[in-house]
């Protein structure tokens, strides 16, 4: 049975072709926007192909990719969908699925209508296949009223405006890893950090609190998305400032997090190499605001047994990881120095044998959790 797994995210394409029992990896990424794209292929032995591309269009990149991969008859391709709204499950596509994707877009103007393309495009590249959606909000299903809903009039609820949350697709693959790492996993806080960020707070395998909310605008800051402000800014643009909605929208999606801030990148990476007084200023931000979520997490848990880091960022800047667990040494965080400082290509513990709270590192593997909910539709 073969899959072909698509993830059309904020800065880049991910795909992934479960072949029998071989997997091929490919990943097209951006800078700023579709800037300076970048090939990168990981084939089933383990070799890897990296190269500049040409392509501007993302999609005439992801034809160039997929012309690498080995030709296979595709029996399955499942989609990564940011929004699902009310969706609890994942569903086969179909006319009305695409039309509440679609209607979902102006809740995730970053995410939907570049997923809905990515949708169409491989429905004309493999018409034979079931195309499958798998919504990152599903995972969410679970919050409690308490978490879900907001403090505004109660109408808003029965319009639909409550929180979400988003990046279930990778909570609920780290959760049952983390089961398997840690010596107690009851309750975790996992940071999804990486070009769009949260956290959740998981619960016995269910998720009881997370910062993303409404939108993925919510939360932690990130690379180009603000996180959470005071609404109050957003009046006082409108109403003194006479912004457009537009021009607002486009500033807190697009001009704000570590870019908005730092004025030199939205790349962690290029951020933690740069010693500009702009530079540390975002990372400081950055630290501030995730490291006081992290604590609503706990809180909502009302205790920890494991604090687990994942995506891009999480996966990779040992200097976030470390900042991070010295902030809650006082909770017996523990964190091993030397073990932090390498590279891990596999899943690892980096916690100290005398932590009070397991640190994990968990490579997500959100294509792995939708090729498993794209064999349950065939």
């Amino acid at each position: 049975m073969n899959i072909f797994v698509l993830n059309c995210g904020s800065s880049s394409i991910k795909c992934t072709l479960f072949q029998n029992d071989s997997v091929w990896e490919g990943r097209i990424e951006w800078k700023n926007g579709f800037e300076a794209p970048r090939l990168s292929i990981k084939k089933k032995d383990g070799a890897s192909h990296v190269e500049p591309l040409e392509q501007k269009d993302p999609f005439s990149a992801l034809e160039y990719l997929i012309s690498h991969f080995p030709k296979a008859e595709i029996h399955a391709v499942g989609h990564r969908v940011v929004h699902g709204g009310s969706l609890k499950k994942s569903a086969a596509i179909t006319a009305e699925i695409k039309k509440a994707i679609r209607s979902f877009s102006e809740l995730a103007p970053l995410h939907n209508l570049f997923e809905l393309e990515g949708i169409e495009f491989m429905e004309k590249r493999f018409p034979n296949a079931v195309q499958v959606a798998v919504f990152d909000t599903a995972f969410h299903h679970t919050l409690p009223d308490a978490a879900r809903i907001y403090p505004g009039p109660y109408h808003w609820v029965e319009e639909g405006i409550y929180r979400y949350g988003f990046h279930g697709i990778s909570f609920q693959y780290c959760a049952g890893r983390a089961s398997e790492m840690a010596q107690k996993a009851s309750k975790l806080v996992i940071c999804h950090l990486g070009s769009g960020a949260s956290l959740c707070a998981v619960k016995d395998g269910e998720s009881i609190d997370t910062t993303m909310g409404f939108t993925p605008l919510e939360g932690l800051m990130m690379d180009t998305r603000s996180g959470s402000i005071d609404p109050g800014i957003i009046l006082y643009l409108l109403e003194k400032k006479n912004k457009k909605p537009q021009e607002i929208s486009k500033e807190l999606y697009e001009n704000s997090g570590l870019l908005g801030v730092s004025g030199i990148s939205s790349d962690m990476r290029d951020l933690l190499e740069n010693k500009d007084p702009r530079a540390t200023l975002a990372l400081d931000v950055y630290l501030h605001r995730l490291n006081s979520l992290i604590g609503s997490m706990i809180a909502s848990l009302q205790g920890i047994d494991a604090l687990v880091f994942t995506a891009g960022i999480g996966e990779n800047a040992s200097l976030i990881r470390k900042r991070v667990c010295a902030q809650f040494s006082f909770l017996g965080c523990e964190l091993d120095l030397e073990l932090n400082e390498k590279e891990h290509k596999t899943d690892a513990v980096l916690s100290m044998p005398s932590s009070k709270v397991q640190i994990l590192l968990i490579h997500t593997q959100e294509a792995w959790e939708v090729a498993r909910e794209c064999r349950t539709h065939l």
